[in-house]
């Protein structure tokens, strides 16, 4: 209907066909989570916030944001550069408390360095981590110099 109000479209949810590089998608995903950190960090807010309005208009924001970088990582076909963008996506769902999202995303991980990076900055990760190490055979792997 004409007298619908419409929600304006994200620039980044606008598709672009022409043939482009992994940096540049890269690049996109970097501006992608950038633009959306503000959203992000209000959903992990207003989760005990009183508006409900608000809180799924910056829900959905984020949601779709996450969506769509996951969806253009798929397209990157360099191992550091796929890593680097995982590692921004990454930080986003952080940012909005969204650690299954983070998690998923952090055992797609290839690149020792990032990974490393990650659990540095989310302690989290290198817990969860040690915790599936010592889960595998009941023994803890990381005195075994495994880890």
């Amino acid at each position: 209907m004409w007298f619908r109000k419409v929600e304006p479209r994200e620039a980044w949810e606008i598709d672009d066909e022409r043939s482009i590089g992994d940096i540049e998608i890269a690049r996109q995903i970097r501006e992608i989570c950038n633009s959306v950190a503000g959203s992000a960090e209000r959903v992990a807010v207003l989760f005990y916030g009183p508006n409900i309005k608000t809180k799924v208009r910056e829900m959905d924001r984020y949601e779709r944001a996450r969506k769509r970088a996951e969806k253009k990582l798929e397209q990157i076909s360099d191992e550091l550069l796929r890593d680097a963008a995982i590692f921004q996506i990454l930080n986003l769902c952080m940012k909005a408390n969204d650690v299954e999202s983070a998690e998923k995303l952090f055992h797609q991980l290839q690149t020792t360095m990032i990974k490393g990076i990650v659990i540095s900055e989310h302690p989290i990760f290198g817990d969860r981590l040690s915790w599936v190490m010592t889960s595998i055979d009941g023994s803890d792997m990381r005195s075994s110099g495994l880890n």
